[in-house]
């Protein structure tokens, strides 16, 4: 089993705070650095959530955690998880962060974060 993007879930989530938002981003929290994709911008969808896209490639997964970064137009930037299904899966022994994706994990990390499921 794995975790898929919950399409409804983040547009109805942009939809009732877009007043408030400036960016909001979907990907896989432990490869963010690879997996972030701008959803929202500039108050318009720049992906159609509602056709279930894949974001950068990957629609679900057996390890990471779809999630979405809010960014709000007051500077304050939030993580939700975005997400249906469950996964007792671990992060694959082969996977590395290296140089780039590790600073950027770490950032990850540090932002807020609100689990809605």
């Amino acid at each position: 089993m794995s975790k898929r993007y919950d399409y409804e879930l983040a547009q109805r989530m942009i939809q009732m705070k877009s007043d408030v938002l400036s960016e909001a981003l979907m990907g896989m929290e432990e490869d963010w650095f690879w997996t972030a994709v701008t959803v929202y911008e500039d108050g318009k969808f720049t992906i159609d959530l509602s056709e279930e896209p894949e974001i950068a490639g990957i629609s679900s997964s057996h390890w990471a955690t779809p999630v979405m970064l809010l960014k709000y137009k007051d500077g304050r930037k939030e993580f939700v998880d975005c997400y249906t299904g469950e996964s007792e899966g671990k992060r694959p022994d082969w996977f590395d962060l290296g140089i780039m994706s590790s600073p950027c994990q770490e950032w990850v990390e540090s932002v807020k974060r609100t689990k809605v499921q």
